[in-house]
């Protein structure tokens, strides 16, 4: 018997993607010796795109202050859910709220601090 995978063709890395995604990795690496350890660990071990999406997604946790029933940051929805029913108890509707705005004003999804950079990048706007 043959066994066979399913693959999916994934989009090539944008700049602005790859540089937010650089930019996760340091700041995890930077948070305590721990996640520098846990980090340098997994970059050993893993895919680099898969170490710098947890680093992207543990950034964002953080920086948006997700509370314990909000399960999703912006990097992982899709902008469309949220207008999905029953996601808004997991805070899914909220993150793809915020990230519809971040890809609307330039930014990668992986923003490690798309609060801040949206507040950035709507200030150059209004300059």
């Amino acid at each position: 018997m043959v066994q066979t995978t399913a693959t999916t063709a994934q989009k090539p890395l944008s700049d602005l993607d790859r540089d937010a995604l650089e930019r996760a990795i340091a700041t995890d690496r930077a948070r305590n010796a721990a996640c520098r350890q846990q980090i340098d660990d997994k970059l050993r071990r893993e895919p680099w795109l898969e170490v710098a999406r947890l680093a992207a997604d543990r950034c964002q946790e953080i920086a948006v202050c997700l509370p314990p029933w909000q399960c999703w940051p912006p990097c992982r929805v899709q902008p469309d859910d949220m207008d999905r029913a029953g996601y808004q108890h997991r805070g899914i509707s909220q993150s793809a709220a915020l990230l519809r705005r971040m890809l609307a004003a330039g930014l990668s999804r992986y923003e490690p601090d798309p609060v801040r950079a949206l507040e950035a990048a709507e200030a150059n706007r209004a300059s």
